[in-house]
């Protein structure tokens, strides 16, 4: 599985942070040839990030990620690494993982964890979900 690739988080995180996308493209001009990969990492991350809502309501859910989205797979991956295995233990989190011929298929159980554990996961998720909508709403803001 790829790893996890940070460069275009930290590029999430200038378009984010800066007034206005203008400001953050004069001050790093490369940014502006990395939006196809910014915009194609964003809908991956997003399509994992619903798994992990609906993992968050249902504590139990079945999905697979296709080897070809790198980004997907590399950014569960790391959610797996730090955050899951940080926020539930290994008593409260059930993970089965098939290495299929083109998918990861993924089983994933937190019934047993405490509430509390599931509070601090569904504000994660929340707030990863909130960067996405101010990286793309600065994005959005630039072209109108």
């Amino acid at each position: 599985m790829d790893k996890y690739d940070h460069e275009y988080r930290y590029y999430m995180h200038l378009i984010k942070n800066y007034d206005s996308f203008e400001e953050c493209a004069k001050n790093n001009v490369e940014i502006v040839s990395k939006i196809p990969q910014i915009l194609e990492v964003i809908v991956q991350e997003i399509s994992i990030a619903e798994k992990m809502l609906i993992l968050y309501h249902k504590k139990h859910c079945r999905f697979e990620i296709q080897k070809s989205h790198k980004y997907a797979a590399g950014y569960f991956n790391y959610l797996r690494e730090n955050i899951l295995y940080g926020i539930y233990c290994e008593k409260c989190l059930d993970m089965n993982i098939l290495d299929l011929k083109n998918c990861y298929y993924y089983e994933l159980n937190v019934e047993k964890a405490p509430n509390h554990r599931h509070k601090l996961f569904g504000e994660y998720i929340y707030n990863e979900i909130n960067v996405y909508f101010e990286v793309l709403n600065n994005l959005k803001n630039a072209v109108d």
